[in-house]
Formats: C-alpha cells, sequence, structure tokens
C-alpha cells in the first residue's frame, strides 16, 4: 500500500507488503496473532535478561538528576499557568 508510513516500510521483512496484500482476512488474523505472541516472547525474554536490566539500572540511576530537573522545570511551568488562569488571564 502505498500510503503506508516509509519508516514502518523499512522494518518489514522482504516480500511482507506483497504477501499480505494478497492474504485473506483469516490469514492476516493470524499474522496479528502471531506478531503479538511473538512480541510477548521477546518482552519475557528482555525482562530476564540480567545483563539488560543492569544496564537499565545503570541508565536509570545516571539519568534521575536529569528527569528529577526536567520535572521540577515542568511543574514550575505548570504552576504558573495555573497562577495566570486564576488571575483571569489565557494561557491557550
Amino acid at each position: 500500500m502505498s500510503d503506508f508510513p516509509e519508516r514502518l516500510s523499512k522494518k518489514l521483512p522482504d516480500n511482507f507488503e506483497s504477501n499480505t496484500d494478497s492474504a485473506t482476512t483469516e490469514e492476516i488474523k493470524k499474522i496479528i496473532l502471531d506478531s503479538e505472541s511473538s512480541i510477548y516472547d521477546v518482552d519475557k525474554e528482555a525482562e530476564l535478561d540480567e545483563k539488560l536490566n543492569a544496564a537499565k539500572a545503570i541508565v536509570k540511576d545516571l539519568s534521575k538528576a536529569y528527569r528529577d530537573k526536567k520535572a521540577c522545570e515542568s511543574a514550575k511551568i505548570k504552576y504558573c499557568l495555573w497562577v495566570l488562569e486564576n488571575r483571569g488571564v489565557s494561557v491557550r
């Protein structure tokens, strides 16, 4: 299908689009179910991957200061907008 996003089309296996375009509705439903099952399996594998989880923990620790600063700045903006709205100023 020509209007399918190219960024997603690039990720598909060779001939997937043409094969799926000619598939029956039931075959397409089976493809969806198989893909959902595959995603579930990959997610489970990732959850059990000790090296991946250790790396995520390191990233989480290293990025905490940045997340906290962004959360603070976001809260400041929301408070300022709240104050302006309460003063009758349109913020939109």
